[in-house]
């Protein structure tokens, strides 16, 4: 938004006046100059003080509706990104399961899958990738997929610990690991294919008694989660 500005030496009375007194050809010493400074008249003081407003409204508007706050003398707003932090992840890229929850990704979800294969289970937000989608899928990606391969895996994965099914557990984990992964994921997989892993652990703090970590494929072509599932080992 931008403001008038005003030349308050345009209105200056005084100099005008000045030019005037052919009979006075010096120029006007310290004390005439205050004095014509002092006789300026009210206007120009008022239209400073507006275009001082009018400014300051700017930067107000502009980051009312940025969302953003200012910044004085910068030329550009200073923006701190609001981060959400993806369920069941700790600062050290860990995944946590909550032993007891709701039902994911829940019944009207996957009732879409019943005739649409592209209908989407669930979006990610990456920092290396972008928006990443697992859709209903094949038996070659998504979670078609992961239900027909690795349900038992993700079965072993939470036996023994709380009431949440397998999908609770791998979608937590797909989650967790691709919004918020450790520190040097995702690393390259091959043929436009990038993986993500990271340790599983309970809210409790106890660990699956078996295959401990998570790994997740994503296709880097069509940004898709292609499969998902524990492993002995940690890494790619």
């Amino acid at each position: 938004m931008s403001a008038p500005w005003f030349d308050a030496g345009r209105t200056d009375v005084g100099a005008a006046r000045a030019s005037e007194r052919d009979d006075d050809p010096s120029p006007p010493g310290i004390l005439g100059r205050m004095s014509q400074q002092r006789r300026r008249p009210a206007v120009t003081v008022v239209a400073a003080v507006i275009a001082a407003g009018l400014v300051a409204g700017g930067f107000a508007l502009t980051a009312q509706r940025n969302g953003e706050d200012p910044v004085l003398g910068g030329g550009a707003a200073s923006v701190t990104p609001s981060a959400t932090a993806a369920d069941g992840t700790s600062r050290d890229g860990t995944v946590t399961i909550e032993r007891t929850g709701p039902d994911l990704p829940g019944s009207d979800v996957l009732d879409r899958c019943d005739t649409d294969s592209r209908a989407v289970v669930a979006r990610y937000e990456t920092a290396a990738l972008g928006r990443v989608e697992l859709q209903c899928g094949t038996s070659g990606q998504g979670y078609e997929h992961i239900r027909v391969r690795h349900t038992a895996d993700w079965q072993d994965v939470v036996r023994g610990h709380g009431s949440r099914d397998w999908d609770d557990a791998m979608l937590t984990a797909v989650r967790s690991v691709l919004e918020s992964p450790p520190a040097g994921y995702p690393q390259d997989a091959g043929d436009g294919k990038v993986c993500y892993a990271a340790p599983v652990r309970f809210d409790d703090g106890s660990r699956p008694s078996a295959e401990p970590n998570v790994r997740v494929i994503v296709s880097e072509t069509t940004d898709r989660v292609i499969t998902a599932f524990p492993t002995d080992d940690g890494g790619c």
